[in-house]
């Protein structure tokens, strides 16, 4: 469904704009037209635009599945709270965008049946041609014997291999995402998903593989901010320069990897740039980047979080809110995998000591002070007290809850309650301080 104007309707019009791995956009230039055209008009103006990036494993198709699932659950909770709402927005008109980006970090069994497509698939994600040469007996083992005991030194020095050739750098807590980790170990990894996901009660393991996931874990995250820093950030500068008369909030929402779609967007390029206005709103729903993403100072480090400038710059002019849940072992267990065996990975002295390598989906965002609330989102609750200028880290394991496979709660966020803060920040007072 691609209609690029918004209606008052119960449920907005909703437009699919697509990117490649570079951030170029896949659409016809007439689709970011009709945007601009709707956010410019004066008769019927638009008043919120709301963006969305979905996390991993997301095709064009589940993409959509995934977008009309959370209009649906938004435009019902509308349907509850709609007076109280346009009183406090005064002729509330919402564009909804949802972002599709590449996200696979590893082959979907489902549509990559040949083992040619499965080599093609992880070559094309390492980025170097010369991995495939790796790939074939890799993958032709891991077909024969998906969960071997042990993890031989062939295939150990293929896994680091292929790590080696991601173009992927440890530069540790702090670094741009996708580089914020300890060194490659193939061993280790192998080694602790087997103990991790046997000792949660996880069905049948495909352990041989999952150093190879993790190597692809972290080249999501670069890809999330090549797709954030280029291409949505383009289409966040153009639409707030259509809005000549400065009259609409815009507002990002970003599940796991589109955490961090949204947080580079927001920033920009690396290389700098002018800043875009602050946007009225920051959601992130189990985010998959660090929990140091915003901090000033990183404990034990004497680094900032690489997101920071959003902090430091007040580019958020209402509120930030996280989620986090327990039952989110994907974020859980592939964060571990970024530490270094043997090493103290908990940072700070106070009694709630933090890990070096942890996810805002596990634990929130840290190392901002007096600026973080802590709230809980308990089932049935549709009202939350939420502050401008904040960041809330929403304990949600009541809510997001889940089985045991990689995906398991990390993706079961179709609820009201959160939908309940995604409108309760939309609609908050901007930070006046």
């Amino acid at each position: 469904m691609n209609v690029p104007h918004a209606a008052a309707t119960p449920y907005p019009a909703f437009t699919l704009l697509s990117f490649d791995s570079r951030g170029e956009p896949r659409d016809r230039r007439d689709l970011l037209a009709g945007l601009v055209e709707a956010v410019r008009r004066d008769d019927e103006p638009i008043t919120d635009v709301f963006v969305f990036s979905h996390g991993w494993l997301n095709d064009r198709s589940q993409a959509l599945e995934s977008y009309h699932a959370w209009v649906r659950v938004m435009t019902e909770y509308y349907l509850v709270r709609q007076a109280e709402i346009r009183r406090r927005r005064p002729g509330f008109r919402p564009l909804l965008i949802g972002v599709h980006w590449p996200s696979a970090p590893w082959e979907d069994q489902r549509t990559l049946s040949s083992i040619e497509q499965r080599v093609a698939f992880y070559t094309e994600l390492i980025g170097d041609p010369s991995a495939a040469d790796e790939l074939w007996p890799l993958l032709l083992r891991a077909e024969a014997t998906p969960d071997p005991d042990v993890l031989s030194r062939a295939d150990e020095a293929r896994l680091n291999r292929l790590d080696e050739r991601s173009g992927l750098r440890a530069d540790k807590v702090g670094a741009a995402p996708g580089d914020d980790r300890e060194s490659f170990d193939a061993a280790r990894i192998f080694a602790d998903f087997k103990t991790f996901w046997r000792g949660a009660g996880a069905g049948p393991l495909r352990s041989l593989l999952a150093p190879l996931w993790v190597t692809g874990f972290w080249k999501m995250k670069r890809r999330a901010l090549d797709v954030g820093s280029t291409g949505v950030h383009r289409l966040l500068r153009t639409l707030q320069e259509a809005d000549r008369e400065k009259r609409v909030r815009f507002h990002l929402i970003g599940h796991s990897f589109g955490g961090i779609v949204c947080a580079s967007a927001l920033q920009g390029p690396p290389d700098g740039g002018p800043p875009l206005a602050p946007v009225h709103s920051l959601t992130l729903l189990q985010g998959a980047l660090s929990l140091w993403s915003f901090a000033g100072v990183i404990p034990d480090s004497g680094r900032s979080g690489y997101f920071h400038p959003i902090t430091k710059g007040e580019l958020v002019a209402g509120p930030v809110i996280t989620t986090r849940s327990r039952h989110d072992l994907a974020l859980r267990w592939f964060f571990r995998a970024a530490a270094k065996a043997g090493h103290d990975n908990r940072l700070g002295r106070s009694t709630r000591r933090l890990p070096r390598y942890g996810a805002a989906g596990s634990y929130g965002l840290a190392g901002l002070g007096d600026r973080a609330v802590d709230l809980t989102a308990r089932p049935g609750q549709l009202r939350y007290r939420i502050e401008p200028g904040r960041c809330h880290n929403v304990e949600g394991s009541d809510v997001i809850v889940g089985g045991l496979s990689l995906n398991g709660a990390h993706s079961n966020l179709v609820h009201p309650e959160l939908a309940g803060l995604v409108w309760e920040a939309a609609t908050s007072s901007p930070d006046r301080s």
